[in-house]
């Protein structure tokens, strides 16, 4: 078997750079929209669990249970896709430094 040539792997190495453009870097924000939502579910869990609430109910801890029980549902769905996307990136990489 020949070895490829160099215009063999330039055409390989841009077509790879063009999947990882029109693929991956669209669904990016999914990244920072785990962040979010692990960075909210801890701190309405941190919230809930060291501050002492009384009897009484205001706003902010009524708008951060709803955000805690939106975040909490976010997570584990996100969890999935940013784990799949991080593998599959990790992968087109390692073929595109080949």
């Amino acid at each position: 078997m020949q070895k490829p040539t160099d215009n063999w792997k330039r055409t390989r190495r841009a077509a790879l750079e063009r999947v990882q453009r029109t693929v991956f870097d669209p669904f990016s924000p999914i990244f920072g929209c785990y962040l979010g939502a692990c960075v909210l579910y801890l701190v309405a869990f941190l919230h809930f669990s060291v501050f002492d609430h009384g009897i009484g109910l205001n706003y902010f801890t009524a708008s951060l249970a709803i955000c805690a029980v939106i975040a909490g549902a976010l997570v584990p769905v996100l969890s999935g896709s940013v784990a799949v996307l991080y593998y599959a990136n990790k992968k087109l990489d390692r073929l595109i430094c080949e």
